[in-house]
């Protein structure tokens, strides 16, 4: 016997309808079965509404035309009557003799062409004022494929058309058709003028009549046609109701973070999961795990099923169930089958080796006994280890019969493993999840719910398990999805959106320290970078959350409650107070809850923008609604007319897409030049200058990293403790402190001053970069984060670097000499007697320049001595007495310099006339016979110091 065919028209199993309004779920009709939904008319408006058409062939332009008239007929009636409805061409009708509802299914030449026919004839139907709405309301055909009873695939289909008078198309509309699919028809029923109280020969109206579509524009019904047109008003406003109470009963779903949990255990991890090993049971599939065994129901899996799309194929041994039998030794059976080595690929029901497949009725009875022996092996203790491998069914194809092989698997592997602790479901809609836990239920006496999935796109749970993987997770991007899974970005899907900067849940998990190098970089310049927030979540970080993200993540909460599609809050901040950082950190802190994205070029085509936003929007799950939002940043648009522009087209796109509830929010970020305070409403938000004492907290016994730096240093409020925690480890023995007390000290009294790059790489003994970039920063070690690199202009160009701030360098000077007793003077004198600083070309010239001006800068104005804001001043009050020795070794740098003799001049005897015991002072602490004989020179004879030819004798 064929099994191929069918041999009798036996009607089959109950089955249930394709899903509304889908067209990717990989359900498929079984020959003969019949679907549980009868024909019906308007039910809630959103319940669709069903009718039947028993066609078996479309291969005749009569049978073509009538099954196109069919679809018009029912989509006007549906959209008049503004219920959701589906027409299936291929099922058993009330007036045919076969079974209603039976799955007959239909032979076509050209699918292709029968839609383009049915579009055409959507224009040729519909009047001129209403094409729009009917091209979108009128979906377009999907083909359904049959299966033969053996579940090999037939060359019939199930036609489908689903309809969806959506009220934000239909409005309060009627929709009236033409009787003839010409222009000329059309042209008449403009023209005509006929009575009201006679119908309209040329038109027809139609409605639907409980299970019927029935045509109102007739002599007997012209009293119900003008009530049914007066009532279009209440009708619409029913419709509208239903449509948004349909929403908000929509459940929160958490099955993408169940589906992590119970795939690894609880650990979030497959390198860490509780399961060694997993075992597929699947009929239509493509996984992502790298599974032990695979029990495969389709016997056209190696054709087109997930063997020939199965990642490993070649690390795969190809099986029958009867292999498994158990007549020998349990190392025997897995030598020979090379179970060590690949994955087992069992075919459960033929396709290899010309084992034919069996249908359902005959399965248990043909291969049930083998599949048992299969089971068996594997959940012995010897070969799996007990209680840590995990049976996955991967039901991607709805399982409907009582008699289903996959029912009696799922049966046996519960008893072999004495519960379902170990049995995980994964279904493809709603729909299959119902079907499949009633029919466990009647066989096995269970309730499996708590061990399903079945709210998640085949994307969601690819993406999902991919992403638990810890070498996957750097190596690909991920966006966030319905209730916590996660979907693969492709890379060309992420090129093709570049007007959007796109913010990934595992974005700067790369492991690429570069990266962190390169965000410090950007960090203590002032301008935050992606890699900045990841840098600030790494243990030891004390970055600043401002208070402000809950305020904005709870505004847009509010927001969403809205049933725009689109909402816009504004984030206005004062210039340099860190609007746009702010604005940052929103999205990454809700990356996880909402897919985020930067707008990269403010001047972007809006449409374009648009285009691309929707299509992030419904990425991984273009089957259904989206339930993540899309959060996108906008920053510093000058024209808030565009901003209202794109808030419009997004609006627009979103209806397009039936998309109804709030999903996409801009964060619109300005800059007040204004000195008042803007208004703050429900959708904004006022970012100012000051930070909250909660939020100056923060940085408290942490390693301060600072994002906003230039902010802070302007402010009073400060805290000396930032600094304080920073320089914990100072130790001058060190020549990385050593060249940071200089730089602070160079940075106070001369703010523009710097240490070339080319100098400090010389003096910390680092080599220089044949290309790429220096290592400079990153060698002050723990202090790096209060340096910046600079460039340095004028006749030669060189990179330099510098304390970030020089109110950071103030805080700096004050720390080392309260903390680590670095004096003023010890200091200079570190700058004023290191060679080393002074043997480099590139800013030699500069930096003689910079410690000339802080020892003398301002001191000699018209022959008078300013008395405040002088580092010598400074110097001789922190420690009276040590400035003539800093004196004396700038004489030493600056050879014969005649500002410094006059000011050493000046200051001794100064110390004279105030009797001050210099020559006790200069006895104990300078040596004998050197700097004390120089100073005695100077003191008879204030030009004395050409005088002494060997002042180091």
């Amino acid at each position: 016997k064929d099994q191929s065919t069918s041999s009798t028209n036996k009607p089959g199993r109950p089955c249930k309808p394709y899903p509304f309004c889908r067209y990717h779920d990989s359900y498929r009709y079984i020959i003969n079965n019949v679907i549980d939904t009868t024909e019906s008319g308007t039910l809630d408006m959103i319940e669709p509404c069903h009718e039947f058409k028993a066609y078996t062939s479309v291969t005749d332009k009569n049978t073509e035309s009538n099954l196109i008239d069919e679809v018009i007929r029912f989509g006007a009636a549906c959209m008049n009557s503004r219920t959701n409805g589906t027409i299936h061409f291929g099922i058993g009708d009330k007036h045919s003799e076969l079974i209603h509802g039976q799955v007959l299914g239909v032979v076509i030449k050209d699918k292709e062409d029968l839609a383009k026919k049915l579009k055409s004839a959507i224009d040729g139907y519909f009047f001129d004022k209403d094409k729009q709405s009917a091209h979108r309301c009128i979906k377009p055909p999907r083909f359904v494929g049959v299966l033969n009873r053996n579940r090999t695939s037939s060359d019939k289909c199930v036609i489908e058309v689903d309809i969806v008078p959506d009220s934000t198309i239909c409005k309060e509309n009627n929709y009236h058709t033409s009787k003839l699919y010409t222009k000329k028809a059309r042209k008449k029923a403009k023209q005509n003028t006929t009575a009201e109280t006679e119908p309209d020969q040329s038109k027809q109206f139609y409605i639907r009549d409980y299970s019927g579509t029935r045509n109102l524009l007739t002599e007997r019904s012209m009293k119900e046609y003008k009530k049914f047109i007066h009532d279009v008003k209440q009708r619409s406003q029913l419709r509208k109701e239903a449509e948004e109470k349909s929403l908000a009963v929509t459940e929160r779903n958490y099955q993408g973070s169940t589906l992590s949990e119970m795939i690894t255990g609880g650990s979030l991890s497959l390198e860490k999961s509780q399961f060694e090993q997993y075992v597929i049971v699947t009929n239509k599939a493509y996984s992502k795990l790298n599974p032990k065994v695979v029990l495969d129901f389709d016997p056209e899996s190696a054709k087109h099923g997930l063997l020939c799309h199965f990642e490993q194929h070649s690390a795969v041994n190809v099986h029958l169930p009867a292999q498994y039998k158990i007549t020998e030794q349990i190392e025997d059976i897995a030598n020979k089958l090379e179970l060590s080595q690949k994955t087992s690929w069992v075919f459960c029901n033929g396709g290899i080796e010309d084992e034919a497949p069996s249908d359902i009725d005959q399965w248990l009875m043909d291969k049930g006994a083998s599949i048992q022996d299969v089971i068996s092996f594997w959940c012995r203790k010897d070969v799996l280890p007990n209680k840590r491998f995990l049976v996955i069914f991967l039901l991607w194809s709805t399982v409907s019969e009582e008699l289903d092989p996959l029912v009696e698997t799922f049966y046996k592997f519960q008893k072999e493993l004495g519960g379902t602790d170990q049995i995980l479901c994964i279904c493809d809609s709603e729909n299959a999840f119902t079907s499949w836990k009633d029919l466990i239920e009647a066989r096995c006496g269970i309730d499996i719910s708590g061990r399903c999935i079945y709210k998640l796109s085949f994307a969601e749970v690819s993406g999902t398990i991919l992403s638990l993987s810890s070498k996957n997770h750097r190596s690909n991007r991920f966006l966030t999805s319905d209730g916590g899974s996660r979907v693969l970005l492709m890379p060309e899907v992420e090129h093709s959106l570049n007007t959007l900067d796109i913010l990934c849940v595992n974005q700067c998990e790369g492991g690429n320290e570069d990266n962190i190098v390169i965000d410090k970089d950007l960090y203590r310049e002032g301008k935050a970078s992606w890699q900045t927030f990841y840098y600030s979540e790494q243990p030891g970080s004390s970055f600043i959350k401002q208070k402000k993200i809950d305020l904005i993540e709870n505004k847009v909460k509010v927001l969403r409650s809205q049933t725009k599609a689109c909402v816009l809050f504004n984030l206005i901040h004062a210039p340099g107070c860190g609007g746009t950082t702010l604005a940052m950190h929103t999205l990454w802190t809700l990356r996880d809850r909402y897919r985020c994205a930067v707008l990269k070029d403010n001047d972007a085509d809006l449409s374009v923008v648009t285009d691309q936003l929707v299509k992030l929007l419904t990425y991984g799950h273009e089957e259904k609604l989206p339930h993540v939002p899309v959060m996108l940043m906008i920053d510093d648009f000058d024209d808030m007319k565009k901003v209202a522009k794109l808030q419009q087209l997004i609006e627009e796109e979103c209806i397009k897409k039936n998309i109804k509830s709030t999903q996409v929010i801009l964060l619109n970020c300005m800059r007040s030049e204004s000195p008042l305070l803007p208004e703050v409403t429900k959708d904004t938000v006022f970012l100012g200058n000051d930070l909250s004492d909660e939020e100056q907290k923060q940085f408290t016994g942490k390693k301060p990293i600072k994002t906003f730096y230039e902010l802070m240093a302007m402010k009073t409020n400060l805290k000396s403790h930032f600094i304080h925690n920073t320089l914990k480890t100072f130790s001058i023995d060190e020549k990385h402190a050593k060249l940071l007390a200089i730089l602070t000290i160079l940075n106070v009294y001369c703010e523009d001053s710097s240490l070339s790059v080319s100098l400090c790489q010389k003096y910390l003994g680092l080599s220089k970069p044949i290309c790429g970039t220096d290592r400079v920063q990153e060698a002050f070690g723990k202090f790096s984060n209060l340096i910046s690199y600079t460039t340095v202009k004028g006749e030669l160009e060189y990179k330099a670097v510098k304390i970030i701030h020089p109110k950071f360098a103030e805080f700096c000077l004050r720390e080392l000499k309260t903390t680590h007793k670095m004096t003023k003077a010890e200091i200079t004198n570190l700058l004023l007697t290191t060679d080393e600083f002074y043997e480099t070309t590139d800013g030699k010239l500069k930096l003689l320049e910079d410690v000339h001006h802080i020892i003398v800068g301002r001191h000699l104005v018209e022959q008078s001595i300013p008395i405040k804001n002088t580092l010598i001043q400074d110097i001789e009050n922190e420690t009276p007495g040590l400035e003539e020795k800093v004196l004396l070794n700038s004489l030493e740098r600056f050879k014969n310099d005649p500002s410094i003799t006059q000011l050493l001049n000046h200051t001794i005897a100064k110390k004279r006339r105030e009797g001050l015991g210099f020559w006790n002072r200069l006895s104990r602490e300078h040596i004998p016979g050197c700097r004390g004989l120089l100073v005695f020179q100077l003191l008879i004879c204030p030009s004395g110091f050409q005088c002494i030819s060997t002042p180091h004798k």
